[in-house]
């Protein structure tokens, strides 16, 4: 991951859902520090006791509160400031595009019970228990992904954004070490490296490129240096670096470790490319979540297939999706696979606003996918149980869809001889 710390921002009704569990558990095997933003507190939603709750019994790691929300829903006033002896009054700007102005108060304060009213003695009780009995922040723990600070506010309304930012800023960690071929890299290294983490086509629609991102691991990169590129083997040069903030963009001269540098990238990279000067290293490959949700991609317009397998192969290179293809070929259609249902909307929306061409998503039924390897042979007299589908991907490796978890034991245990791999165990 080119992350050293995450945030974790749960809407307050809803808490933990399936996705975050997903997330987490990859930031949990690398021991990343997240950061819990609560959401929508301006709305109606659970208690936040039962929030906490829910974060350390779901997630198994520490919640603790560094700011407490003043009423609830339409409700919502303001935050408390458990660092502090203060409250955070924040006014609504106009269609919040702005930042909310503030005002503080200390605590206590003869005028709040009249500004808070009915709110001021539950907050005064709440206050005395979160001092009380609350767990103290252990930075360590922080930083081994064992515990997360938690905030309140509501971002539509920036209500407790910049409280939440500012203390971001405090608590992150620097930029961290990565493990490459020739062992640990150190921020500290005069060596440069670096890894791309993201591709992304279409940013600027009047030019029509596509992006890299690039995280800087060690040493300093400058513009128009020659890198060694690791897939490709050979040396190329940096021209034209970018640092990008949403649609803008200006360029540098140079890069430190932590600094991501956009390249516009004609082809040459992909996500997971090591660069480096010196001697050639390559870093550990980008952890994939494996395909839940599989559909038929069908093209409305029959006319625009070079349109639509230019769109395809491109948010495919982004990491939007896994693309696999019939192995006879007798059906052209491609089968996307992804692990949220929400990715099959990106994808047709992007396939019509970027490329001009309608789509539609058919849903199958399948749950898992793995990749197969073993004697051709034995794979050819194999017939397949239903509720299974023989595909192949962009390389022409072989893959099985199936429709649940026992269905893919069976078939482990009934053709022993063969490997059921997921795709990060086969790169």
């Amino acid at each position: 991951m080119a992350v050293d710390s995450a945030v974790m921002v749960l809407d307050s009704a809803k808490g933990i859902e399936p996705q975050t569990k997903k997330l987490f558990a990859v930031c949990r095997k690398r021991n990343i520090p997240i950061m819990t933003f609560i959401n929508k507190m301006d709305q109606p939603g659970r208690h936040p006791y039962e929030l906490l709750e829910e974060i350390e019994q779901t997630l198994g790691m520490t919640a603790v509160p560094f700011n407490w929300p003043i009423g609830e829903g339409a409700g919502f006033l303001g935050l408390y400031d458990l660092q502090e002896p203060q409250v955070l009054f924040f006014q609504r700007t106009l269609h919040n595009q702005k930042r909310a102005p503030m005002r503080v108060e200390t605590f206590p304060h003869p005028s709040l019970a009249e500004t808070l009213g009915e709110a001021y003695g539950p907050l005064q009780e709440e206050i005395a228990l979160l001092t009380g009995a609350g767990t103290k922040f252990d930075r360590d723990r922080f930083l081994a992904g064992q515990l997360t600070p938690v905030f309140f506010g509501s971002a539509l309304t920036n209500f407790g954004v910049e409280p939440f930012l500012n203390a971001f800023l405090q608590l992150a960690p620097p930029p961290s070490p990565r493990m490459s071929s020739q062992g640990l890299m150190q921020p500290t290294d005069e060596k440069f490296s670096g890894f791309v983490f993201k591709i992304q086509a279409n940013m600027d629609p009047q030019h029509r490129d596509r992006m890299a991102f690039l995280r800087i691991v060690s040493g300093r990169f400058e513009k128009d240096m020659m890198v060694h590129h690791a897939r490709l083997d050979r040396k190329i040069r940096m021209t034209r670096p970018h640092r990008l903030f949403g649609r803008d963009r200006e360029t540098i001269e140079e890069a430190y470790p932590g600094d991501v540098v956009g390249l516009v990238n004609p082809g040459l990279f992909a996500i997971g490319d090591t660069l480096c000067s010196g001697s050639p290293l390559a870093f550990d490959a980008i952890p994939q979540f494996p395909p839940e949700c599989f559909g038929v991609l069908r093209s409305q317009d029959l006319t625009k297939q070079k349109q639509f397998q230019k769109g395809l192969q491109q948010l495919e290179e982004e990491g939007v999706m896994q693309v696999f293809y019939s192995p006879d070929h007798v059906r052209r259609e491609p089968v996307l696979a992804a692990v949220g249902e929400l990715q099959f909307d990106v994808v047709a929306s992007r396939l019509e606003t970027e490329y001009g061409v309608k789509t539609l998503v058919e849903r199958m039924p399948f749950a898992l996918a793995r990749w197969v390897t073993g004697d051709p042979d034995v794979i050819a007299r194999i017939y397949w149980p239903q509720d299974t589908r023989r595909l192949v991907d962009r390389d022409g490796r072989m893959v099985m869809l199936f429709g649940s978890e026992r269905l893919l034991a069976y078939c482990m245990k009934e053709y022993a001889s063969l490997k059921f791999q997921l795709r990060e165990e086969i790169e």
